[in-house]
């Protein structure tokens, strides 16, 4: 964790929720990072990471999808989040309401994430 805070950062800005956690982390552990760069997209960060020498903190999720890029896991590592779908059951569900569904359940299938 210590190694951390010797590299310069490009992380999320504060509006996003995967921010607040990194940075929840970073108190926890007592890690003040250099954060030299705030982004408001993962695109960005992927851009900033591929094209310098500057680090970010990312869900492993995404690192999955950019075999380009090495991902080092923290340790410790990050708390796991839980994301879940929510519908009311007996409300209309629209053609691509229903299609999102099918599709986000094969991404967690395929992906091997643990089911809710």
């Amino acid at each position: 964790m210590q190694d951390v805070a010797g590299h310069r950062l490009a992380l999320l800005s504060g509006d996003f929720a995967t921010r607040g956690h990194i940075d929840s982390y970073f108190r926890r552990y007592r890690v003040s990072p250099r954060i030299v760069v705030e982004a408001d997209s993962i695109q960005a960060l992927i851009e900033i990471v591929q094209r310098s020498s500057i680090a970010t903190v990312l869900p492993d999720a995404v690192t999955q999808d950019h075999p380009h890029l090495s991902p080092t896991p923290l340790e410790p590592a990050l708390p796991s989040r839980t994301v879940t779908l929510l519908r009311r059951e007996s409300a209309y569900h629209s053609a691509a309401a229903r299609a999102f569904g099918i599709t986000l359940a094969d991404h967690v299938r395929t992906r091997g994430y643990a089911p809710a």
